[in-house]
């Protein structure tokens, strides 16, 4: 136990366990406290809080009274607990429709987020035929070969997509991975056009997947689901069939989160 706690205190960044810490801090005291009180509180010196302070500032963190100099929570800290909230809430809803789906084809259905360049899913339901599919609940995968990253892209300006991907390297996890940013929105263009996302073993060998994108009260899409399974019963022939189902699948659940048609 004593080998782990030392690796852990070298992997932590002291000044974003500090800043951490004032968060913390001010969310215990009333919601307010000034400079002096904070260093105190958590027993750094006065000149690194006020560092540090400014910079949580500067991002949205936390906000300055201009009339009592202290500090309290600012309105990023709102809208990560909203962000939170919003995802338990899109899982709860979710869930049954998730299980639905995985019992229709017996195969793994998912329900994931965008994450910068990367998907993450929250939420995965296995079917009883489906073995071997790697993925798991908050585990991350590249949203440019993966159907529902490419669901989730879809949401984007075009322009957004390119600057997020300028200077990235294209890995190629197998011989059917998009190649190049050309590729990759041509791809989406395609999705934007047909409602539906594919992953034609881009990430996994004998992997498929079909997405569709979850949109919310705006019309935004803020999800994306998936059934996946292997390649020898997500045929060609039977992928406009399951795309139908999972697009419907993921308009109930637009629905249910107030999106209208």
């Amino acid at each position: 136990m004593t080998g782990q706690a030392g690796g852990d205190s070298e992997r932590m960044i002291q000044s974003v366990f500090r800043a951490v810490k004032i968060l913390e801090y001010i969310a215990l005291h009333r919601g307010i406290a000034g400079l002096t009180e904070i260093s105190k509180g958590i027993g750094i010196h006065k000149s690194t809080a006020h560092g540090l302070i400014a910079t949580l500032e500067k991002c949205g963190y936390l906000q300055q009274d201009p009339q009592t100099g202290k500090y309290a929570l600012g309105i990023r800290v709102f809208e990560m607990g909203q962000a939170y909230i919003a995802n338990l809430d899109l899982r709860e809803t979710a869930l049954a429709y998730l299980k639905e789906l995985s019992l229709t084809y017996q195969e793994t259905a998912h329900l994931a987020v965008l994450s910068a360049e990367e998907i993450v899913y929250i939420d995965k339901v296995d079917g009883s035929r489906s073995i071997g599919i790697r993925s798991q609940v908050g585990g991350r995968n590249p949203a440019y070969c993966t159907g529902v990253g490419k669901a989730l892209l879809a949401g984007l300006d075009e322009q957004l997509i390119q600057k997020m991907y300028a200077g990235k390297t294209w890995r190629q996890y197998t011989r059917n991975t998009v190649a190049d940013l050309a590729e990759l929105l041509a791809q989406i263009r395609q999705v934007r056009g047909q409602g539906y996302a594919l992953d034609l073993e881009e990430f996994e060998l004998d992997l498929r997947c079909v997405a569709a994108p979850v949109k919310d009260s705006t019309g935004a899409i803020i999800a994306a689901i998936s059934l996946s399974g292997p390649a020898h019963r997500l045929l060609d022939t039977d992928i406009p069939a399951i795309a139908a189902n999972v697009m419907e699948t993921a308009r109930k659940i637009s629905v249910r989160l107030g999106y209208k048609q």
